[in-house]
């Protein structure tokens, strides 16, 4: 159904102020994007157009930065000929086809100062005073994307200080593996972002003790890492301090003292962790858990042993004491430490399917070297 669009706002008064109020500019152009009719919201865009009944190009009527810049009319300009406006028109009059949304960024001189500007176009054919004309209605969303330019650089900045975060936190790692003939060791770290709550340390104490922990705090993110750093400085401090006295502190009384510095109600926050030393010589394994997901023996055979006793978290303020627990481990047997992040990777949620292939994986690879 063709259009009479002066006939309409003629009869309508209703939709003469409609289109004289409405924010988006809407204009009618001729094949030769010449404009022979606009509102008001196209006057507030471009301050180029004038009111009247002039005809003027389009480019001429919005300050186009091509014209300005080479000063040639529209449709003589180096660049007129990618133009998406100008070609969208020219090809909706002979396809006559619709157009809607279509994107157009363009400097523009507004009040004489170029001003960059993003715009989308909608388009329709019509016929307007016994002519094949084009109904243009441009909306201006410069703000919006000006906005979502800023929020992106903001998150690339923000990603750029993660990664370096990320980098930090990785440095509070094992560096090396022990240097003990009794005891291969071998570790992977894969976080789920930049950073987190997951940490944790291997190292020697004193000249036959393994000490290892493997800590997980409750959340992710920027809090859930600074916890982990500060919870881990406290451990290299307790470490620093047993290498000086030559005295192996024991699984329990390190959980304690970490529920003692770590109340819930400082840091609003809890985290478990597992916390074990191994005297390389005679194999004895001692371990402390707060609510950390258990370690696994897996012994030389196969069969594997889950370390299934613990205490509660740290820094629920429950004065529950922790214990220390022993196990025997023999020439060829394994223990892994982990987060329940691993869990996950085996089954949805971390539920009892997923630990149980977790644990069948164990078996089916127990001859395979931690490395």
């Amino acid at each position: 159904m063709i259009t009479e669009l002066q006939d309409l706002k003629e009869s309508n008064e209703f939709l003469n102020l409609l289109l004289d109020n409405i924010n988006s500019a809407v204009l009618i152009a001729d094949g030769n994007n010449r404009i022979h009719q606009f509102n008001r919201g196209f006057l507030n865009l471009f301050d180029q157009a004038v009111e009247g009944d002039i005809i003027r190009s389009i480019g001429e009527a919005t300050g186009c930065v091509n014209a300005v810049a080479e000063n040639l009319p529209c449709g003589e300009t180096s660049q007129c000929e990618f133009c998406a406006l100008r070609q969208t028109l020219v090809q909706m009059l002979v396809n006559e086809a619709p157009v809607d949304r279509k994107r157009l960024e363009r400097t523009f001189y507004i009040n004489g100062v170029p001003v960059p500007k993003y715009l989308e176009f909608s388009a329709r054919p019509i016929t307007f005073q016994g002519r094949d004309m084009i109904l243009v209605i441009i909306y201006d969303i410069t703000e919006r994307e000006t906005q979502k330019i800023e929020l992106e650089k903001k998150q690339a900045q923000l990603d750029m200080d993660l990664a370096a975060a990320g980098e930090i936190q990785k440095s509070l790692l094992p560096m090396t593996v022990p240097d003990t003939p009794r005891v291969e060791t071998a570790w992977r770290f894969e976080p789920c972002q930049h950073i987190g709550g997951d940490i944790f340390q291997i190292r020697m104490e004193g000249p036959t003790h393994l000490n290892t922990y493997m800590l997980d705090v409750c959340g992710h993110g920027v809090s859930a890492a600074l916890i982990a750093v500060t919870v881990s400085q406290f451990l290299q401090s307790l470490h620093e301090k047993a290498l000086k006295s030559g005295r192996v502190a024991s699984p329990r009384e390190v959980l304690n003292r970490l529920d003692e510095a770590f109340p819930l109600d400082r840091f609003d926050c809890y985290f478990t962790i597992t916390y074990a030393t191994l005297d390389t010589e005679t194999g004895r394994l001692v371990y402390g858990n707060a609510g950390h997901v258990p370690p696994v023996v897996v012994r030389a055979g196969g069969d594997i042993e889950v370390l299934e006793k613990h205490g509660t978290v740290i820094g629920t303020g429950m004065d529950f004491p922790f214990h220390d627990y022993e196990k025997r481990l023999e020439k060829g047997d394994t223990v892994i430490f982990y987060t329940d992040g691993v869990i996950d990777n085996f089954g949805p949620d971390g539920g009892r399917r997923g630990k149980d292939r977790f644990y069948r994986a164990l078996r089916e690879h127990h001859a395979c070297p931690p490395g």
